[in-house]
């Protein structure tokens, strides 16, 4: 594993982060067996897609993860964070470059998955990875994609990706109409002002991912990723939001009590089945 320095500048919204590596690490979800099943035929199709139109990805000569033709395929996964997906990627037979410009996300990734012959980790933004052009035969965005500037990213994913190559958008999504999901939308709503959704990613809509993706053309695909979680991991999962009030805030032990009342709720034996759903959207950036 390499391990490169951050010299392509932050983005606005990576100090949003710091110090939640350890937390992100602990208690967001991971992804289900069927998302990286589909993934592998994405990869293989690009494979041979390339090989009938004789177009292969390059080195730019300086030890690139993107070698000459028949070198491992290489994925990109963008907005790594704690390398919850990475170490997904990394069970299949990929060179695996996690990009992330948060240290402390970058520090808990490395933490988490060790020493790997096939990954790389780079300190940059999104919109600008440092990465050579036309190497990259998958990019993947977990859980980030509405952080990032769509148009700076969109042209970046551009000059990355080799012919043929695909971006995939990941989100895990608590079902909607859920009741204890219900619950803690009331509570959130009740305790943190201009609260919206449970997620960002919520308001991203069809006419932005039409206008990365450069046409309607992207693949729509989602699974059931429900499990079982105790009390720590509801309360970590939850306080880690982005618009969780912090240590301090006066809002934040009535929220615990809040969400512990609901976890009390719906939780069987001490483990709480988590409604969720991992969303895709997948396709070639044209």
């Amino acid at each position: 594993m390499t391990d490169t320095a951050n010299s392509g500048g932050a983005t606005d919204n990576t100090g949003k982060f710091t110090g939640l590596g350890a937390i992100y690490a602990r208690s967001r979800p991971g992804y289900p067996a069927a998302l990286l099943d589909r993934l592998v035929q994405c990869v293989a199709e690009d494979v041979a897609g390339t090989a009938d139109t004789g177009t292969t990805a390059h080195s730019d000569g300086d030890g690139d993860p993107a070698a000459a033709s028949g070198a491992r395929a290489v994925v990109a996964d963008i907005g790594a964070g704690t390398g919850k997906l990475t170490a997904e990627l990394l069970r299949r037979d990929w060179a695996v470059i996690a990009v992330e410009p948060n240290d402390d996300m970058r520090a808990a990734l490395v933490e988490t998955i060790g020493e790997a012959e096939r990954l790389t980790v780079v300190g940059a933004p999104a919109e600008h990875t440092t990465l050579a052009a036309d190497t990259v035969s998958l990019v993947t965005v977990a859980q980030a994609f509405h952080w990032f500037d769509l148009e700076a990213f969109r042209a970046e994913c551009r000059r990355i990706l080799v012919p043929g190559g695909q971006a995939a958008l990941i989100w895990n999504f608590r079902r909607a109409g859920e009741e204890s999901v219900d619950a803690v939308i009331g509570a959130f709503r009740a305790r943190v002002g201009g609260f919206t959704g449970l997620t960002l990613a919520e308001k991203v809509t069809d006419r932005e991912l039409t206008q990365f993706f450069g046409g309607s053309h992207y693949e729509r695909l989602e699974y059931d990723n429900d499990e079982l979680i105790t009390w720590d991991t509801f309360r970590e999962r939850h306080l880690s939001l982005s618009f969780a009030p912090k240590e301090g805030d006066p809002v934040r032990e009535p929220l615990i009590e809040d969400l512990h009342r609901i976890f009390n709720t719906y939780a069987v034996d001490g483990l709480y089945r988590f409604p969720n759903s991992t969303h895709v959207l997948l396709g070639e950036v044209r």
